[in-house]
């Protein structure tokens, strides 16, 4: 696998994973619950259009709390405090999130999600969760929250619903802390700041 070693193989490998996860997970627990059943839901509207909005609030949540964890990891090698940590995960999340292009939900559900990850960023503990699933439980309160699913049945799977984000979330950040070239990564981050301040 590549290295990430820029900001924008950084900003994709968020925006790639978030995707897959919010729809993997969304539609592997529906498909169970739903069984023989699944693919005559397909054919009802309704439902298609309760399962897209569900989606876009998973892959919302999703998008930040991996933003969250991608700073944490400028942090764990020393090259970010906390203050810059949190601006480098406003920025990955706020720039993903602001460039999603889609006619399904009203676009302040992104820009919501965007002023809750700037509150996030600024109060996160970035050297406790670098390496833990500290910063994924939003992900996982939007699965429960927005899943087409009556709410008796999410009560009595809760468990398995977070567990099965949770287990998602494990093998993607072991390969982003496998993958991330903090050196390199930092570095064109700070000469994209540069540019900025001094052209813009």
């Amino acid at each position: 696998m590549p290295r990430i070693s820029s900001i924008s193989d950084l900003s994709a490998f968020i925006d790639q994973n978030s995707a897959f996860v919010s729809q993997v997970t969304l539609y592997t627990y529906v498909k169970a619950r739903a069984g023989t059943s699944f693919p005559k839901m397909f054919e009802n509207a309704d439902f298609l259009t309760s399962l897209t909005i569900s989606r876009w609030h998973i892959f919302s949540a999703s998008v930040c709390d991996l933003s969250l964890f991608a700073a944490a990891q400028f942090r764990m090698s020393d090259h970010a405090d906390d203050q810059t940590c949190a601006a480098i995960s406003i920025e990955l999340g706020s720039n993903i999130l602001k460039s999603v292009e889609q006619t399904d939900v009203d676009p302040k559900v992104f820009t919501a999600m965007i002023r809750q990850l700037k509150t996030r960023a600024k109060t996160a503990d970035y050297s406790t969760h670098a390496k833990g699933d500290g910063l994924f439980s939003h992900s996982s309160d939007a699965f429960m929250t927005w899943a087409p699913v009556v709410d008796e049945f999410k009560e009595l799977d809760e468990e398995i619903m977070r567990n099965s984000m949770h287990l998602r979330w494990i093998g993607i950040r072991r390969e982003m802390a496998n993958r991330l070239d903090t050196d390199r990564t930092f570095s064109n981050w700070i000469e994209q700041k540069n540019q900025t301040r001094f052209t813009g």
